[in-house]
Order: structure tokens, then C-alpha cells, then sequence
């Protein structure tokens, strides 16, 4: 299992962890790869969800077992 790392966003800290973990079980990609490709993709996808409300539907044990929506936001987003 890959440690927990700290990562600094718009002077922000942010505790990543379980980056080990398989979140999508049929490709072995893990919560890692997952974050990896979200930081890479801004430029392509930031722009057309710009000013757009983005309800969050969360898998904690992966995408093999139910989610859940969350939505309210929690107390630590960005502005």
C-alpha cells in the first residue's frame, strides 16, 4: 500500500490516501491513477462546467457496491 501524501492546490493542503486502493475493478485502476488523470485534464475540462452546480456521487467501497449522492457541500471546499 502506497503511503498517504500531502499535496499543496491554491495554498491548500490536501491529505491523499488509499491511492492504492482499485476503484474501478474490470481496468485495475486505482484511486491514484484516478487523481492522476483529474490533474491532467483541467484545461479540457474545467472550462465547459465552469459556473455549474456538480452534485458528487460517491462510491467509498468502489464502483461494485452502491453509492451514494452527496449533496451538500462539505465544510472544507475551496471557495
Amino acid at each position: 500500500m502506497s503511503p498517504d501524501h500531502i499535496v499543496e492546490i491554491g495554498g491548500r493542503q490536501l491529505k491523499l490516501t488509499n491511492l492504492d486502493k482499485v476503484l474501478y475493478p474490470a481496468t485495475g485502476f486505482t484511486n491514484g491513477q484516478v487523481i492522476d488523470y483529474y490533474a491532467r485534464i483541467p484545461p479540457l475540462l474545467v472550462p465547459p462546467l465552469s459556473g455549474t452546480p456538480l452534485p458528487l456521487k460517491r462510491y467509498p467501497r468502489g464502483v461494485d457496491d452502491p453509492p451514494f449522492f452527496e449533496t451538500d457541500a462539505t465544510k472544507h471546499r475551496p471557495e
